[in-house]
């Protein structure tokens, strides 16, 4: 798959404690920044985690070897695939300090071994589970400079904000991150926090988000 220029300087500019925001509005578009954003880190020496909700962990590891020919299976020790509600969810609740120290976890089992942190966290889950509140309280936990020392993609399905009509968070959630990337059918934009103004975001999406 051939990456934009935009996608591919945005990927190359990632650092480490970075706490990024993609919004996107197919598989597709999702796909074109997360899979290739995943290969990345294990050509840079990480360990990734990626924790997916609006495909199944099988589908991940299909679309891994079609979008980016990555086997998976070769990556074993370095590649844990994971559904949003096994990782946040326990309870029927998500408490953001139980999920930071998983990270944290993780970061320790990867270090022990060698290697750095790649995290993709999709988060559907949260709107079907009616856990939007906790959802926000976890993401300004993590703060717009990670504190645990990965980089970290959250990726929100703008139709599943949409369709559950809470529009209303974006700007909160873009403002929640170091930098946010738009995906979607009014076109692509890289934003910084400071930069944005609402209607920038209804220009792009048009979608009414008042």
């Amino acid at each position: 798959m051939e990456l934009s220029q935009e996608i591919s300087n945005f990927i190359e500019e990632i650092k480490t404690r970075d706490h990024l925001i993609l919004f996107y509005d197919t598989e597709e578009r999702k796909r074109s920044v997360l899979f290739p954003y995943l290969k990345d880190g294990l050509l840079n020496n990480k360990g990734v985690i990626y924790i997916c909700s609006d495909e199944t962990p099988e589908q991940i590891r299909e679309g891994l070897k079609t979008y980016v020919a990555i086997q998976p299976e070769e990556f074993t020790d370095k590649i844990k695939i994971s559904t949003c509600e096994e990782w946040y969810i326990r309870d029927a609740g998500a408490e953001p300090l139980r999920v930071i120290n998983k990270w944290k976890k993780a970061y320790q089992y990867f270090d022990e071994r060698g290697l750095g942190l790649r995290v993709m966290g999709e988060t559907s889950c949260f709107f079907r589970n009616n856990l939007v509140r906790e959802l926000m309280r976890y993401e300004y936990a993590l703060h717009r400079i990670l504190n645990v020392p990965m980089d970290a993609i959250c990726s929100y399905n703008l139709r599943t904000i949409v369709d559950t009509g809470y529009t209303d968070v974006i700007m909160p959630l873009i403002r929640a991150h170091g930098k946010a990337l738009f995906l979607a059918h009014g076109g692509s934009i890289i934003i910084e926090p400071e930069h944005v103004e609402d209607t920038d975001i209804e220009k792009l999406l048009e979608i009414d988000i008042n």
